[in-house]
């Protein structure tokens, strides 16, 4: 193919065929731009580039129109490439702008739901540049996600603090029991198979014109081995399939009318080409690059066999393959590529992302329970309860932490834990019964997580009120919690009476603030059973 210029945001690239009056042609084309338009180019800062061009030729045609060489060479696509170093560089530069947006000010002044919010949004798209078309090393990955690590622990980078959450854990969806930060590692192969996609479904661009020019339009026999960014990102497809994820198997053809569908070749009815599904039967064929409309709309599909099909293996599979086709009926619409990773068959990074991370973050037995009606931070603090991620004695003391005591500092009877400070301990039984109380609930005596759900589930309200009345809980926690540091290490020890109060005051505020149905104080404090959501 052939492309006589490229224009990006702020800069133009002409390409032509090496000759002095081409380029001297040039130079009159920008000067009648400049005469029609008003708009001067200037010359003296355009660099002019010789592929397969001596060096002193390229030299004299620069100084003869009257601008620079260019020092760094291109590859296709428009994307620099220079050496080994000039890549780590780029490295260098994002892990540096992702450090640069994490100064320590914003770790002190954030709030952990701040900060998780922060970890979805800005910074998750920080680095996109260079990640959307190379394959971003296992150490760059690394550093990446322990500075995101530190920053959502509150720590300063140069800290050494003890990280109570594990990381992965963090990253998983919140289907699998995780808070659903995402990895930069599913980020960079999903922005990856973008391009792949971009290929296989033709979407008729410049990339695709160039790389069907440069590697040939059969997707299948595009070679791996070359050093080019193509290459790399295909290697990566096949790492990818190595470790449980076919991408090319998800891509699949919608048939309309059959006219651009490959019979054999395409996958458009099952989750495999007819070719693999049906290999006797695809030796048999003379025509291999039939359509499915041509097929579907001869006679019979084996009219283009060398030969008659015969009994045994041959005879199932022509069984198989005939009930399979007989479902289809061709229509008048178009044939299009989809992406069965979505409903639509749109292709989404974000879903190839959240599939990625599914595959390869770990998976808790439950999903991760998340109240609308309370701050992110209540929500974070409930999910680091429920995985015993909190600095609780006996965690301190597993962590090699020496302690005077491994008892509680309230009741100072038995070995703190989680279940003892949110559930065995007298001060929490007291605040329980009290909310139980509030909501006209019946209260058992529970000792840990399991039980307390198992009786939460049993609770017949509206769904939206459950929901409520589970922010409640998560508040109730929270202050516990906070009542127990304040009680350790404030010169002053807080009252143990004002608890109950704070839990049905904060709660209010923050639940009647983000319910889309308002309820008056009253109501909340005398029958928030009866409030109507």
């Amino acid at each position: 193919m052939s492309i006589s210029y490229l224009f990006y945001a702020d800069d133009a690239m002409f390409i032509g065929e090496w000759s002095d009056s081409n380029l001297k042609n040039i130079v009159k084309i920008l000067k009648c731009f400049f005469l029609a338009s008003r708009l001067k180019i200037n010359i003296h800062k355009s660099q002019v580039l010789g592929v397969g061009v001596p060096r002193n030729l390229v030299t004299h045609a620069s100084s003869m129109i009257g601008c620079d060489v260019m020092q760094k060479p291109f590859r296709y696509l428009g994307v620099k490439v220079g050496d080994c170093i000039s890549r780590k560089t780029a490295w260098v530069d994002t892990v540096h702008k992702l450090r640069s947006r994490l100064s320590n000010w914003k770790v002190k002044t954030l709030s952990i739901g701040g900060r998780l919010t922060l970890l979805k949004s800005v910074l998750g798209a920080s680095p996109l540049y260079n990640m959307s078309i190379y394959k971003v090393p296992k150490g760059v990955l690394k550093e990446m996600e322990a500075i995101r690590s530190k920053f959502f622990n509150g720590a300063d980078i140069s800290d050494r603090k003890i990280t109570w959450a594990a990381w992965d854990k963090v990253l998983a969806s919140k289907k699998n029991g995780g808070l659903g930060v995402s990895s930069f590692h599913a980020l960079n192969r999903a922005l990856l198979l973008k391009w792949v996609w971009r290929f296989i479904s033709q979407d008729g661009s410049l990339w695709f014109r160039v790389i069907q020019a440069l590697y040939g339009s059969s997707f299948d026999l595009h070679s791996v081995n070359q050093p080019s960014i193509w290459c790399s990102i295909l290697r990566e497809v096949h790492l990818l399939k190595s470790k449980g994820f076919d991408f090319i198997t998800h891509c699949k053809k919608r048939v309309g009318d059959g006219h651009s569908t490959r019979f054999w070749y395409d996958n458009w009815i099952s989750d495999q080409p007819l070719r693999d599904r049906f290999p006797r039967l695809f030796a048999l064929e003379t025509d291999k690059e039939a359509t499915v409309a041509a097929k579907l709309g001869a006679s019979s599909t084996d009219v283009s066999f060398r030969r008659a099909v015969r009994d045994g293996a041959e005879r199932h599979q022509w069984s198989d393959l005939n009930s399979l086709s007989g479902s289809v009926s061709l229509s008048s619409s178009k044939d299009r590529w989809i992406c069965d990773l979505t409903g639509d068959g749109d292709f989404r990074v974000k879903e190839v992302r959240n599939t990625l991370d599914d595959l390869f973050l770990p998976s808790q037995p439950d999903a991760t329970r998340w109240v609308k009606y309370i701050p992110i931070k209540i929500n974070v603090f409930a999910w680091r309860v429920r995985l015993d991620c909190l600095p609780t004695r006996s965690n301190l003391i597993r962590r090699g932490v020496i302690l005077d005591s491994a008892l509680c500092p309230l009741c100072d009877s038995t070995v703190e834990d989680i279940h003892h400070v949110l559930f065995r301990c007298d001060n929490a039984q007291i605040v329980f019964r009290r909310i139980c109380r509030w909501w006209e609930l019946d209260w058992y005596d529970l000792a840990s997580f399991s039980d307390w759900y198992a009786w939460f589930s049993a609770i017949r309200f509206s769904s939206s009120l459950k929901l409520l009345l589970e922010g409640v809980f998560y508040v109730a926690w929270w202050h516990l919690w906070v009542f127990r540091n304040r009680s350790i290490f404030d010169a002053a020890p807080p009252r143990r009476s004002v608890i109950f109060g704070d839990i049905v005051s904060r709660s209010f505020n923050w639940c009647s603030s983000r319910c889309n149905r308002s309820f008056s104080w009253e109501n909340w404090m005398k029958t928030p059973h009866l409030i109507s959501l």
